[in-house]
């Protein structure tokens, strides 16, 4: 099974690192309370955890479009995949 949908995943993987990162700034000019609701977040990660997570607009915003797109990717594959 993995030699199957590894490569897909590493794909996915890949793209979603790719597009968040470029695509974050935009996520401010378009949709200012997402991008302030991944500053939440990331603030209450680096709270409840104390991981060294930053905090800052760009990485936030990178975040929530990285998770955006993996769960967009998922629900294609495991429709495409399981129809």
């Amino acid at each position: 099974m993995p030699a199957k949908t590894g490569g897909s995943h590493a794909v996915s993987a890949f793209v979603t690192l790719i597009v968040g990162t470029m695509f974050s700034k935009y996520l401010w000019s378009v949709a200012p309370p997402l991008g302030e609701a991944g500053v939440l977040a990331m603030a209450a990660i680096r709270s409840t955890t104390g991981i060294a997570v930053p905090a800052t607009d760009q990485f936030a915003g990178s975040v929530v479009i990285m998770l955006g797109l993996s769960f967009v990717w998922g629900i294609v594959y495991h429709v495409s995949r399981h129809g």
